[in-house]
Formats: C-alpha cells, sequence, structure tokens
C-alpha cells in the first residue's frame, strides 16, 4: 500500500511565540494564522528489501539504515527519523517498520511558513494512515509538537 499526505503550510500573522511557555504560561498567549497554497508533501511506501529510507526530494538527500525500531537522529534527516522512532514506539509496539518515507516542501527551510512544522504533521498523518491508526486532527497535531 502507497498512502499520499499533503498539509498546508501556514502564514503568521500575529502573535508567534506567544503560545510558547514560559511567556503563555505568565502572560496568555494567542496566535492568528492562516494557510496558503503551498504544501508539505509525504508518500510512505513499503520497501521490499528490509530498509528504512528517508528521502527528501527537495533538499535531493537520501538516508538509508537496516529497519531497526530505532533510528539514529543525528542524520540529514533528523525529522524524519525522529517522526519514524515515535511513530515505531508509540503505535508499532518497537516493531521496525520497512518504508520508504519521501517528503516534498513547496516552501524553502527557513522561509518562516512552518515549513519543518507543517512537514512532520504530514509525515505523522502519512504514518497515522499507513498503519490504520484513526488519530484525529489534535492527536496528530500534539504528536507532531512532541517530534519537532
Amino acid at each position: 500500500m502507497i498512502v499520499r499526505c499533503r498539509t498546508p503550510l501556514r502564514l503568521g500573522l500575529a502573535g508567534g511565540g506567544t503560545d510558547v511557555s514560559p511567556y503563555c504560561d505568565t502572560f496568555g498567549g494567542a496566535v492568528l494564522n492562516g494557510t496558503i497554497d503551498l504544501y508539505a508533501h509525504c508518500t510512505i511506501e513499503p520497501s521490499a528489501d528490509g530498509k528504512v529510507r528517508f528521502v527528501a526530494i527537495d533538499r535531493n538527500e537520501t538516508v538509508e539504515f537496516e529497519a531497526s525500531a530505532v533510528l539514529p537522529q543525528k542524520c540529514a534527516l533528523s525529522l524524519h527519523a525522529a517522526a519514524y522512532n515515535r511513530v515505531v514506539a508509540d503505535f508499532n509496539n518497537g516493531v521496525p517498520l520497512a518504508v520508504t518515507v519521501s517528503t516534498y516542501c513547496e516552501a524553502p527551510a527557513g522561509s518562516g511558513l512552518g515549513s519543518s512544522s507543517t512537514l512532520v504533521v504530514s509525515m505523522i498523518q502519512a504514518f497515522a494512515e499507513y498503519l490504520s491508526l484513526g488519530l484525529g486532527e489534535y492527536d496528530v497535531a500534539k504528536l507532531a509538537f512532541v517530534v519537532e
């Protein structure tokens, strides 16, 4: 089975950072964001060779590992590894997944459009569909926050 997911990028309009501790613990917080017509994409497909492959198409980077329950996060695609590790630990009973995770973001890193956060959401949602987890949008958001 091949799973594809796309998640809209966001434009922060006001209040960025006021929702993050310790500021919000003392003063409260409010953020105004809007989505735009640019996306982060993720495709997950089974790997017949027993390997885990992360491919960042937009960055022209590929990282490959033997399938394992915990992959090293100190690699070129650390967000990919972090998402994989969390999903395997929390939802696959520590059983490794031999998969290829391909990603592409329509906005460059550092653009201020939340590309890394959106990419993690896209990967988590794709894993949720791949493993039929039935996670709701708040579950996906919380898990993506923890991963990032």
